[in-house]
């Protein structure tokens, strides 16, 4: 069963998500279909055999078949979910088993395959992760070696794994706000007086070009940076006094 957007933390998200290589399937497929050709084979050379021979063989290939169905919801109830702040694992249709690794615990990814996996494309993957359960085995991939590389990637990204540290991938650190300097108060009061924002482009203001601004004006200017903290309570005074 695919990993519910429920689960899912602010921020994240689904990288990859897979079910195991169909070659698991491959025993079952190819013993259903020998056990099928057997009770045709039977039933063509026995034409004569008494009616519960072919209820019996029905039967078997109706048991096989069973075998085969409950094989295919493990296989589709088993998935391997990448996202951009853990790997997950779930296994079972009636009896769950699930795992997790956040990508910050992972120490070491490899892959393994034999001759036949490197054919069919699947292969073991390996996760070594800080912790008490140290390795984990995760059998039957579909391209190890693409999925080990996607691991990889995902911990190089900032707050990944390896026992980095930091923000984790999505979230971005938010700004510090910085106070301002008692050696800039008198600018920037000063320039508020004169009518400019700060932050502006400075510009040098001869006395004719001076805008004039009100008494209410400044009053309100004033109040607002006497609010804002960028004026003591003295230069306030001193201000609506001049």
């Amino acid at each position: 069963m695919p990993l519910h957007r429920k689960l899912l933390a602010p921020g994240e998200e689904v990288v990859l998500e897979t079910h195991p290589n169909w070659s698991i399937l491959a025993p079952r497929v190819a013993m259903f279909l020998v056990i099928v050709a057997g009770c045709l084979s039977v039933v063509v050379a026995w034409a004569r055999a008494p009616l519960w021979v072919g209820w019996v063989l029905l039967g078997v290939a109706a048991l096989f078949l069973l075998g085969l169905l409950a094989k295919i919801v493990v296989w589709r109830s088993t998935t391997l979910v990448l996202t951009t702040l853990r790997i997950v694992y779930r296994r079972g249709a009636l009896r769950r088993l699930g795992r997790e690794i956040p990508l910050d615990r992972v120490q070491d990814v490899t892959y393994s395959q034999s001759i036949l996996e490197r054919l069919v494309g699947a292969g073991s993957l390996t996760i070594e992760s800080a912790g008490s359960h140290g390795d984990e085995p995760f059998p039957d991939i579909r391209h190890p070696e693409l999925v080990q590389s996607l691991i990889n990637r995902l911990i190089a990204q900032p707050g990944g794994g390896l026992g980095g540290s930091g923000a984790r991938a999505g979230y971005a650190p938010q700004p510090q706000y910085a106070p301002p300097q008692p050696q800039h108060r008198a600018a920037t009061a000063a320039a508020v007086r004169a009518g400019i924002r700060p932050g502006a482009r400075a510009r040098s203001f001869g006395a004719a070009e001076m805008p004039a601004a009100s008494s209410s004006e400044q009053m309100q200017r004033l109040s607002e940076l006497h609010r804002l903290g960028v004026l003591t309570d003295a230069e306030y005074a001193r201000s609506v006094r001049s």
